[in-house]
């Protein structure tokens, strides 16, 4: 877990910005609700956990996940 990964975010990401980049509107609302459900890193239960959503975060970035 990276240092930065706990800094607060000075730009908060809107619903339109999501809408921008290529996102669907089911998608933005899934996105809503999972940050929603993990508001705070200290509610990620598990290293485990933590490993494999900086691992999804890094498959998107490499654009290797398809959009459903």
């Amino acid at each position: 877990m990276s240092a930065a990964s706990l800094a607060p975010r000075t730009v908060e990401v809107t619903a339109e910005d999501l809408v921008e980049a290529g996102f669907t509107t089911e998608q933005v609302e899934r996105l809503t609700a999972l940050k929603s459900a993990y508001p705070f890193i200290e509610y990620v239960d598990t290293a485990k956990q933590w490993r494999r959503l900086e691992f999804l975060k890094w498959r998107y970035k490499q654009g290797d996940l398809q959009r459903t």
